[in-house]
C-alpha cells in the first residue's frame, strides 16, 4: 500500500501493482506510508488500515480478467500463495474458467462493496493513468513523465500471455459469468469485455 496525504493506493496482486509502486517512488514528495516490497504486507487491504485511509481518495489498479486469471495461475503455479510459498500446480483453463475467485479478491479489497474505490488505474494503460492519478497530488515536469513512459516492466513472469493459447471464447464467457463484479467493473473502465478476436 501507498498513502499520501489524500489518497490510498492498494496493490491489488498480479495487476501491475509491483511497476506502479516504483512509479509512486518517481514521486517521493506524495508518499507519507509506504509497504516494504519483501513481504505480503505490501497487499494489505484498506480495511486493514481503516485509520490510516479514512477519509482518503482510495485508489486501486485493474487488469481485463482473462489476463489477471492467468497471470495469477503462473504465479501461484511457480510461487505458491502465502503464507507457505509452495508452488501449486496449475488449474485446467476450464476450472480457472469457472472459478468465482476474482470476485472474492475484489471484495477482498471493496470490502465487500463497503469501500469505494475513487480511482482506478487500468494496467493496459498504466503510465497514461498513472500520469492522470498523479497529476491530482503533484505537479509532473516533462523530464518525470518521461520517466513514467520510459519504466520497464517490474516483476513480469515470462510465458505465453496470449489468452486465446489457454481458453476457448466460451471458457472467457464462463469467467466473466462468474464473475459479475469484475465484468461489471472492467465494462465501466474499459467500455467493453475482452474477446478473443
Amino acid at each position: 500500500m501507498v498513502i499520501g496525504e489524500r489518497f490510498a493506493w492498494a496493490h491489488l496482486p498480479k495487476a501491475g501493482g509491483s511497476a506502479t509502486t516504483e512509479l509512486f517512488r518517481l514521486f517521493p514528495e506524495v508518499i507519507v506510508f509506504e509497504d516494504v516490497d519483501h513481504n505480503n504486507d505490501k497487499h494489505t487491504l484498506f480495511s486493514d488500515r481503516a485509520d490510516q485511509v479514512q477519509g482518503k481518495v482510495l485508489a486501486m489498479n485493474l487488469r481485463r480478467l482473462p489476463f489477471w486469471v492467468l497471470s495469477r495461475a503462473q504465479h501461484v503455479a511457480r510461487w505458491g500463495i502465502h503464507p507457505d510459498y509452495k508452488p501449486i500446480p496449475m488449474d485446467s483453463p476450464h476450472t480457472l474458467s469457472e472459478s468465482g475467485f476474482p470476485d472474492t479478491r475484489l471484495a477482498l479489497f471493496t470490502d465487500d462493496d463497503r469501500l469505494t474505490i475513487d480511482r482506478w488505474i487500468r494496467m493496459e494503460s498504466l503510465a497514461d493513468d498513472f500520469l492522470t492519478f498523479i497529476s491530482e497530488w503533484t505537479e509532473v515536469p516533462p523530464e518525470r513523465e518521461q520517466q513514467v513512459r520510459g519504466l520497464a516492466p517490474v516483476n513480469a513472469l515470462e510465458y505465453d500471455h496470449d489468452v486465446d493459447s489457454w481458453f476457448t471464447p466460451d471458457q472467457i464467457a464462463a469467467m466473466y459469468r462468474n464473475n459479475p463484479r469484475w465484468a461489471a467493473l472492467e465494462k465501466r473502465l474499459y467500455g467493453s469485455l475482452f474477446e478473443l478476436s
